[in-house]
């Protein structure tokens, strides 16, 4: 049963096809491969994008790091995971090379190849996209590794796109780790609310107040204080401070460790630019 769950035949394939994989951008893409569709032997993640509002599909633990890092950078734009490339394009790619197309173990039909991550990222003023494929570096030394890589390469070289490999050697751990402890807590429109726009006007509350706080005292501290002050529940404030770390409307080093242990120094509070809608 789970063998034929994850085969592809071409019937699939169709199908994938007609349900619109692979196409549009921003909230609307629709990634070619969803943590569903793929074995669960290893580790797959699905988490809401800041940058597209969806839910983002990540198949390995080393995809969701670098995921993390594109979705908190300035100049990304978008990120489109699981990027569906053309089959007669790549079935040609393979022949000039005289190696074989990647196909499902179980059907041995030709798959869709795809590229992990496809970036659209701001350079000089203009949109530049990117695709990056993200590999464990043990797996670099593999001969049937490099031939798919090279069909790849030669894919996105034809198509005029930069094209390179991730693997966990480039992974800024210690700014992922940051990323990740407020990246879950970017939006207010999933909780309930005792007046629209409550949390939101709390969260402006807190980012307006912490630059009048002894440096020195520990975010969890002034959370507290904060708690205690709006009469909100124990624990929001420091909600909402995350929110407001995930938002941008405070800034911090995302390279040095961030906990509620953090002295209130190392945060500052950005000019309001906009009102959000979202909230």
């Amino acid at each position: 049963m789970a063998r034929r769950r994850y085969a592809f035949d071409e019937d699939k394939i169709a199908l994938f096809h007609k349900e619109g994989r692979g196409k549009g951008r921003g909230a609307d893409y629709k990634p070619w491969l969803t943590v569903q569709d793929v074995p669960s032997s290893g580790r797959t993640h699905r988490l809401r994008g800041l940058k597209t509002g969806r839910q983002h599909h990540l198949l390995s633990d080393i995809e969701w790091r670098f995921f993390l890092l594109f979705d908190w950078a300035d100049d990304v734009e978008d990120i489109r995971e699981q990027f569906p490339l053309d089959r007669a394009t790549t079935r040609r790619i393979a022949d000039e090379m005289g190696v074989r197309h990647p196909t499902g173990s179980a059907t041995k039909v030709h798959v869709v190849m795809t590229t992990d991550l496809v970036v659209d990222v701001v350079r000089d003023g203009r949109l530049v996209t990117l695709a990056r494929t993200v590999k464990p570096s043990a797996e670099l030394a593999k001969p049937r590794i490099l031939e798919k890589l090279e069909i790849e390469r030669r894919y996105w070289a034809e198509q005029r796109i930069g094209w390179g490999i991730l693997t966990e050697k480039e992974v800024p751990m210690s700014v992922a780790t940051s990323i990740l402890w407020v990246h879950s807590y970017g939006y207010l429109d999933n909780l309930s609310q005792p007046y629209p726009g409550y949390y939101e006007e709390k969260a402006t509350l807190i980012r307006r107040e912490l630059p009048s706080w002894p440096g020195q005292l520990p975010l969890g501290r002034f959370c507290t204080e904060m708690d205690n002050q709006l009469g909100m529940e124990r624990g929001v404030a420091l909600f909402l401070v995350r929110y407001l770390l995930a938002t941008k409307d405070i800034r911090c080093d995302m390279a040095q460790p961030l906990d509620d242990s953090v002295p209130l120094h190392r945060f500052e509070a950005a000019p309001i630019q906009r009102t959000r809608t979202a909230g």
